[in-house]
């Protein structure tokens, strides 16, 4: 068997937790963002983890994601962040799912199946107010309301909206953002409208204590222990959740001059002694870090030499005594005194922390850890 795994420590995700609804407050409700497998990190595990710990809301990207939850016995609301098609309404129903809704046409449908179930479908509608993505634009939601609030068989519970810039601490356009938000619930609620249910605030708001007034926040990143930009400072203890580990499968001492992996783009300086680990793009290691990553070994970095392959990496050990065959190799996480965050990883190769997760959880072999 290869010996990679990605380490998740539901211990941490669990402070993690704890820490947002400290940092948000006690009045502050918390849904949790788990779409895309929990960012690379497992989203079955991380759901039930946080569940027992008491999270109020459950967020996904999609159906498919929504109906995993509720297999495994997730009982929280779970909020469809990306809308469903007409083909899902039934299901949606069925399972005591909360759409977002921003078409006419769903909203349409969801009223007709709910009412001939003898339902009430929750629905959150969601309001773009200025990420040009997803959601209904604050100047039409007006007239979006008109339409659906006479509508059978849905209940108006949410409203939210995605803030566009929130990672870049104090730019005016977050602020922008949440006072065109706040013009769309006097609206709602000069309509008769009070929904109990108002969101704003992902990771980066709620660092910023942006948003927080309106009764739930939606933080992502942040759960699995990283920041959501360079450059935060922030005021509480965040854990790392995730650690990607190898073992090195060969050793070998070559002269100078001996060119390495594809490509010949990197030939020893000198005498050096290189060591094999099972680890490339295929895993989410990413080919960008060729001749530019480094890894942990005996608790010392050590850089990677030559081109990542699709399953191998090289990384030269000189220098570093009694590195054998079968010895651990850490590629993110901690050993010894020494850690190479995603953040580092992603400042590598010109990325974020969200898809260094994303890639190399989802690409390997995860091991759960409760300590």
């Amino acid at each position: 068997m290869i010996p990679n795994e990605v380490i998740i420590d539901l211990g941490a995700l669990r402070h993690n937790f704890f820490e947002i609804k400290r940092l948000a407050g006690p009045h502050t409700r918390i849904l949790a963002v788990v779409k895309s497998d929990a960012y690379g990190h497992g989203m079955i595990p991380v759901a039930r983890t946080l569940e027992s710990a008491g999270i109020d809301y459950l967020g996904v990207f999609e159906l498919e994601e929504g109906l995993a939850l509720r297999k495994a016995g997730c009982k929280v609301p779970i909020l469809i962040m990306m809308g469903i098609t007409s083909n899902e309404v039934s299901a949606v129903v069925e399972h005591g799912l909360t759409p977002s809704l921003f078409q006419l046409d769903i909203a349409e449908k969801l009223s007709r199946i709910s009412a001939e179930q003898g339902k009430v479908t929750p629905v959150h509608v969601k309001v773009d107010t200025g990420m040009t993505r997803l959601g209904v634009c604050f100047k039409d939601l007006r007239n979006f309301l008109k339409e659906i609030l006479p509508l059978k068989g849905i209940e108006l519970e949410g409203l939210f909206s995605h803030l566009a810039i929130a990672d870049q601490p104090s730019h005016p356009f977050t602020d922008q953002q949440i006072r065109r938000f706040h013009k769309v619930i006097e609206e709602s609620r000069r309509l008769g409208v009070s929904p109990r249910v108002i969101h704003i605030s992902n990771s980066g708001a709620l660092l910023g204590n942006k948003g927080l007034d309106l009764g739930m926040a939606r933080p992502g990143i942040l759960l699995y222990g990283s920041p959501p930009a360079q450059g935060w400072a922030a005021s509480v203890s965040f854990k790392p959740v995730m650690t990607f580990k190898s073992r090195v499968i060969q050793i070998r001492t070559v002269p100078l001059g001996t060119s390495i992996s594809y490509g010949c783009t990197y030939t020893t300086p000198k005498r050096c002694t290189i060591a094999t680990i099972p680890v490339g793009y295929d895993d989410g290691y990413s080919r960008l870090l060729s001749n530019n990553g480094e890894v942990l070994i005996h608790g010392r970095r050590v850089p990677v030499v030559g081109r990542v392959c699709m399953n191998l990496t090289m990384v030269d050990v000189t220098g570093v005594e009694g590195v054998s065959v079968g010895d651990e190799v850490v590629l993110l996480g901690a050993q010894g005194d020494e850690r190479i965050t995603a953040e580092e990883i992603s400042t590598r190769i010109g990325t974020i922390n969200y898809e260094v997760y994303c890639a190399i959880g989802k690409s390997n072999r995860r091991v759960y850890i409760d300590p």
